[in-house]
């Protein structure tokens, strides 16, 4: 509809404070130049979720990651461009902000809330006809600005954490030491709950199609077939899974199809002993837990190695750079088995309980 799209358009560049919140259809329905087009020419700041992770670069001007929640809380419009408004977007509610939902098909609309406008089709068309739009705009530069001063906020903050020396290890740190292996183009792999939860907030893909995971609703055990299926796409590229150690209850015997099919690999388990993303959320809502451990200290990297693959455990921090250059250099699958700290829980803004 043409003119819905003319509408949300002219909603979005007469806006003193947008904000375009690009999920996984984007990058699945080849949007992503249309995507920066439309980002570029609205002057919009982008985040993004799933799949849509790297659709921008990092260095982008208008690509940010870490002042999600300031952009929300401060936004007057709020464009979410081939994403649900599900948990992980607070189910629509954006205060008082007018919201734009732009889907890939009508079937697609959120049907729990009336959106100011709501196109919907091939998400190239409509992000071309934003790109597009002969209208005047609102200068946004203050706007951009003031989210631009939280993310490097942010940013320091999250330095620091990716930095810690701690006994155990916090995933944040492992995040930090894969940071300084990872190519530009590796592509990662989420298989799992609050581990990979912290591999989304201090990992930045720079190239579209770099980031998969098993979407919002976090099927755990997609990982080693994921791995599989990059690798044979991606030859010359580094793989990494990155593996709760519930989620290598599901897949890690996969490996043995891995090795058997010479797919090196590399696979990082943070493995801290419970089911995290259930055993924190109800020990803080009731007091206690039930069913949410799992053995402490499980050598998988002794799995991988039955199975034909090799792998270390490490325990202290400044083990785990050197470990991570040994994977990488392996060329056969590989897993660092990290001992992180149960104790460490994923700050989370939602609970679906």
């Amino acid at each position: 509809d043409p003119d819905e799209v003319a509408k949300a358009a002219a909603l979005i560049a007469a806006a003193s404070r947008p904000v375009l919140i690009a999920g996984s259809d984007v990058y699945a329905g080849d949007a992503v130049e249309a995507l920066r087009a439309a980002a570029e020419s609205l002057r919009v700041p982008v985040f993004t979720n799933g799949m849509g992770r790297g659709a921008l670069p990092p260095q982008h001007p208008l690509a940010f990651a870490k002042a999600r929640r300031v952009a929300l809380k401060g936004a007057d419009v709020v464009v979410v461009v081939g994403t649900p408004l599900d948990f992980r977007l607070g189910f629509g509610d954006f205060g008082d902000a007018q919201v734009v939902h732009v889907v890939d098909a009508p079937s697609q609309r959120a049907g729990h809330v009336q959106p100011a406008a709501a196109p919907a089709g091939d998400l190239r068309l409509i992000l071309t006809g934003f790109a597009e739009h002969p209208g005047d705009r609102a200068d946004h530069a203050d706007w951009i600005a003031h989210l631009r001063t939280a993310e490097d906020a942010a940013r320091a903050r999250d330095a620091e954490e990716m930095a810690a020396e701690t006994d155990p290890i916090r995933p944040a740190r492992v995040y930090g030491e894969l940071r300084k292996v990872l190519a530009p183009d590796a592509i990662t792999i989420g298989d799992g709950g609050d581990f990979v939860s912290y591999a989304g907030k201090y990992l930045e893909p720079a190239q579209p199609g770099t980031w998969l995971d098993p979407g919002p609703y976090g099927c755990l055990g997609t990982g080693m077939g994921y791995a599989m299926g990059a690798r044979v796409s991606h030859p010359d590229r580094q793989i990494c899974v990155l593996m709760g150690d519930g989620a290598a209850g599901f897949s890690l015997m996969d490996v043995e199809s891995l090795a058997r099919q010479r797919l090196p690999v590399v696979i990082v388990v943070g493995n801290n002993g419970i089911w995290g993303l259930e055993k924190h959320p109800m020990r803080a809502m009731y007091g206690y837990d039930v069913a949410a451990d799992l053995q402490p200290g499980l050598r998988y990297d002794k799995v991988v190695e039955a199975l034909g693959g090799a792998g270390e455990t490490v325990e202290k921090a400044a083990d785990l750079g050197p470990a991570l250059a040994r994977a990488f250099d392996a060329g056969v699958p590989y897993l660092v088995n990290v001992l992180t700290d149960p104790s460490d829980a994923y700050p989370r803004s939602s609970n679906l309980a």
